[in-house]
């Protein structure tokens, strides 16, 4: 179990990294469009849409990341006062019988959006740029699918918990 543990954190760790690298672009991009607008008085067509597209991934890729690391915000009035094998039951519970099963069906919904507007062929429609909207949409599944996958993980971990042998890895410290 702590090797499926590992592996999957090693992909969401892989994922993370890659996706703080998105921040590059958008920011060249940012600073070339405010450039252009306002010191030649020439915008661009297409820094908005690369703009909201660059964000949205970085936004959305981050999720399994922040799992991984706790940072989601969690409201604790009582669960800060669980013993750690009530936190892994209750978050046990939740992962496998609400958000697991609400992922894999967006995930299933999400994937055939994205290939439908792959198969039309269709684009954003936001601007003169207009660029076809599907790769965006498959990095929303995408995304979707990274939080699946390291909810599995921490299921696994719960379900460590609860037999009395926790799983450490390194990773989760970040």
């Amino acid at each position: 179990m702590k090797a499926i543990v590992t592996t999957i954190e090693r992909i969401t760790e892989s994922v993370g990294f890659l996706t703080a690298l998105v921040i590059i672009p958008l920011v060249l991009a940012t600073c070339y469009e405010v450039f252009s607008r306002y010191l030649f008085n020439a915008p661009t067509t297409w820094a908005f849409e690369l703009g909201y597209i660059l964000t949205g991934t970085h936004f959305l890729l981050g999720g399994a990341i922040t799992l991984l690391r706790g940072s989601h915000i969690r409201i604790d009035l009582l669960y800060a006062n669980f013993s750690p094998r009530t936190k892994a039951a209750v978050d046990m519970t939740l992962y496998l019988f609400l958000l697991l099963p609400f992922l894999v069906m967006l995930c299933d919904s999400l994937g055939d959006y994205a290939l439908r507007s792959f198969e039309t062929g269709e684009r954003t429609g936001q601007s003169s740029w207009n660029p076809p909207i599907w790769p965006f949409r498959a990095v929303i599944t995408f995304g979707f699918a990274m939080l699946a996958l390291q909810v599995t993980a921490e299921i696994l971990k719960c379900a460590a918990i609860l037999r009395g042998r926790p799983i450490t890895t390194d990773r989760a410290e970040g």
